[in-house]
């Protein structure tokens, strides 16, 4: 694949990153009928497919990329990106509002500098651990509805730490992939993390089959959505890393901020969810949060 000019980088970003704003509304939606496990195994296995599809295609030499370095990581992100994150988030949708989900979702420049801190040890400037504070307070808003002293712990929402977890997956995704795509192309380490994390979701949906009603496979909008988050989310992890390679994870993580916007017009649009004052307030903290945590030069 040729390589992605800067501008090319910034524009595939935006669009990337609108199509992931639209997923906690449509997988919400989706798993209702589908539930979060099957809707997981059925999305990552066609994106799978088509992945390899793409990968055979291309002419690359895949059997010469197949060494045991690549298969461990291979391990690494299908544990960290699809079981960890992909997985998990559509249970974090399932469990609590769509608008929540993205709103918590667009903390992940925050996690991906926290991660990056402990991982690759990377320094924080005070300004940056600034940027961490605030936007933990947004998540705190969110997650207790506003209610930061009355909330009882009962009152909250499993799917907004379910969520959170799923994002601790991405951050280490991000990085990790950030470190190793100098030995695999982001096609073969895309395709080599889903195919390795689609195999290990398998027996976490058949362990948790008995915790969900039973799937209405024969809906046509969880069918709908397992092909628009597979097979387009599947390019765009694709795309995501292409672009990671040219303008570096810490300010393609920026461009996370454009989620909520993305999400929370379509929750309400979808699934009718009132837009509170308090998500309101917890989104522009998580993403002053953002801005401070980011706010350095990358070279």
């Amino acid at each position: 694949m040729p390589g992605l000019s800067q501008t090319r980088a910034y524009l595939a970003l935006v669009a990337i990153v609108a199509l992931w704003g639209s997923f906690p509304a449509t997988g919400k939606l989706a798993a209702q009928d589908f539930t979060p496990f099957v809707l997981a195994a059925v999305r990552c296995s066609v994106a799978s497919c088509f992945l390899v599809f793409l990968l055979v295609r291309s002419g690359e030499r895949v059997a010469r990329g197949l060494t045991p370095a690549a298969l461990r990581i291979f391990l690494v992100l299908g544990l960290a990106g699809i079981w960890g994150s992909t997985q998990w988030s559509y249970v974090g949708y399932y469990h609590t509002t769509a608008g929540n989900a993205v709103i918590l979702q667009a903390g992940a420049p925050v996690m991906v500098a926290l991660t990056a801190r402990f991982y690759l040890g990377e320094r924080l400037r005070p300004v940056q651990w600034l940027g961490v504070t605030v936007s933990a307070l947004g998540v705190l808003l969110v997650v207790t509805s506003g209610r930061l002293a009355s909330l009882r712990i009962e009152e909250l929402r499993a799917g907004d730490f379910i969520t959170l977890a799923a994002l601790t997956g991405w951050s280490v995704y991000t990085v990790y992939g950030k470190r190793i795509l100098g030995t695999l192309s982001p096609a073969l380490a895309t395709t080599g993390a889903y195919v390795v994390g689609t195999v290990l979701i398998y027996p976490t949906a058949l362990l948790a089959a008995p915790l969900y009603p039973v799937p209405r496979l024969a809906s046509f909008a969880g069918w709908f959505v397992v092909f628009y988050h597979g097979v387009i989310g599947a390019v765009a992890h694709v795309w995501w890393y292409r672009a990671v390679q040219v303008v570096g994870p810490s300010r393609s993580a920026i461009f996370m901020n454009l989620q909520p916007i993305v999400g929370i017009a379509l929750a309400a649009a979808l699934l009718q969810e009132p837009i509170g004052l308090w998500q309101l307030g917890g989104t522009a903290c998580v993403l002053l949060g953002v801005g401070l945590t980011t706010a350095r030069g990358e070279k």
